[in-house]
């Protein structure tokens, strides 16, 4: 799980009550739907942000602190890169952004049995130009998040997943939250609780 900074936050969503804490809370529903997945045997939350790799080690996950805190979008494939080297007996590798609140552990289960049909695979996001989630048991394939990157993996030959599933399940997976409308959606679909203990006493 690449997770920039807990400090910053979501820029778009700055002017929303209780943005200071929504990094925290989505990153706190990431991990807690890997841990309900018994697909995923690792956590391992990757950043140059000692508070991410503060809340790593008192969730029980692995924290790698990334060595390049590049602040473009190349800096996310860069902390994958990375955390593959360092987690080098873990052959299959799944890279899920920290920004999905309303993922779970059946979701991610679903996502990642349709994975193991492919060496590379992918699920693009709601809007449907970016991506949620990576997955490869390839140890020389390259991740593409950043702008265009569900285009970016399909040119690189990744498997689209999930693009023609209505499911509530597959929902969760694609719904990251950059903007206040994502979070209205994800709040919609069903919000995990740590960002549902933010979003509702509003």
């Amino acid at each position: 799980v690449p997770i920039r900074s807990l400090a910053d936050g979501k820029t778009r969503l700055a002017g929303y009550p209780g943005a200071s804490v929504l990094t925290e809370a989505f990153a706190r529903d990431v991990i807690a739907a890997c841990m309900a997945c018994p697909e995923i045997g690792h956590i391992a939350l990757v950043s140059p942000d000692p508070r991410v790799l503060d809340l790593a080690f008192a969730s029980g996950c692995i924290g790698i602190a990334e060595s390049d805190s590049d602040s473009d979008s190349g800096g996310i494939n860069g902390a994958i890169s990375q955390a593959r080297q360092e987690l080098s007996d873990a052959e299959n590798v799944v890279a899920i952004l920290g920004d999905l609140p309303c993922i779970d552990g059946p979701s991610l289960s679903i996502v990642l049995r349709a994975a193991q049909e492919h060496e590379t695979s992918f699920v693009p996001d709601t809007a449907g130009t970016g991506t949620t989630i990576w997955c490869s048991s390839n140890p020389s394939a390259l991740s593409h998040f950043g702008h265009h990157s569900r285009a970016e993996h399909r040119a690189d030959g990744a498997i689209e997943l999930g693009v023609d599933q209505t499911s509530l399940q597959w929902a969760r997976a694609r719904r990251d939250v950059d903007t206040e409308i994502d979070l209205w959606d994800a709040d919609r679909l069903g919000l995990g609780p740590a960002t549902r203990a933010v979003v509702q006493p509003r």
